[in-house]
């Protein structure tokens, strides 16, 4: 079998009592003749504390990155095509969008394009989801009968003929998470710290580095604090306030 006749495909999903991740492995012969095979599939428990199911959706797609990512070494097939399914339309516009997230998101979210490419995440309908089985459960009878040990009954068909699911935003529950303003200096004092970083350093990735470091020890930034690395989404704050400011000094002269 060659390899440009397998393509793996990863399904996500997630309830307020567990959330899961199943990989399948897709062959297809030169005849056209199709075989689909569970390779691997992890559950976890959701946490006792109350956390929104978008988050455990987001959650099962990092167990799901981290799977594919350790299966893919397993098998030597680096190049092999890949499609990551969920039937989450937030998570895939947290994915998608290049926006700065809550702490919480970002991380997560920094972890999963780091081992996948955010063109191949696509929308599946729930009823599709046979990662719905992990996260929801069933009994043996029934997972007899269900579409678990050999994927969707569509993974069968050519390509032209897998579903192509609406993507309905609900656009409140995506913007719950976007990044709340973390600074509590004021505008003046931003800009006398970024000139004297310009002064100080001549390399711009060195003052985006140490105004990042400033404004995670403001007051309000004190969740940031437990994590060891900065963030993309720091690091591009902070550069857009060091830019601002030379800008309006440049336009000054």
């Amino acid at each position: 079998m060659e390899e440009s006749n397998l393509s793996i495909h990863t399904f996500v999903d997630a309830s307020k009592t567990a959330y899961a991740a199943c990989i399948f492995l897709r062959s297809e012969s030169s005849r056209g003749s199709v075989t689909v095979q569970l390779l691997q599939a992890r559950s976890r428990i959701a946490p006792m504390k109350t956390i929104t199911i978008p988050r455990l959706e987001l959650m099962a797609a990092v167990i799901d990155v981290t799977l594919f990512s350790s299966m893919k070494q397993a098998l030597k097939l680096p190049y092999i095509k890949t499609y990551f399914w969920t039937d989450s339309s937030t998570v895939l516009t947290w994915i998608t969008r290049r926006e700065q997230w809550s702490v919480f998101v970002a991380n997560r979210i920094s972890e999963i394009r780091k081992l996948t490419n955010s063109e191949d995440w696509l929308h599946i309908s729930s009823d599709q989801n046979p990662a719905d089985i992990l996260s929801r459960g069933c009994g043996p009878k029934q997972l007899q009968k269900c579409k678990w040990w050999q994927g969707p009954a569509w993974l069968q068909n050519p390509k032209e003929q897998w579903p192509k699911s609406a993507v309905n935003i609900d656009e409140k529950e995506v913007e719950i998470e976007k990044r709340k303003s973390v600074i509590s200096a004021n505008n003046t004092e931003l800009e006398s710290i970024s000139l004297q970083l310009a002064r100080r350093f001549s390399r711009f990735s060195k003052m985006v580095k140490v105004m990042t470091w400033v404004l995670r020890f403001q007051p309000k930034a004190k969740d940031l604090r437990k994590y060891m690395e900065l963030t993309n989404e720091e690091l591009l704050n902070a550069q857009k306030i060091i830019f601002v400011t030379l800008m309006k000094k440049h336009e000054k002269i």
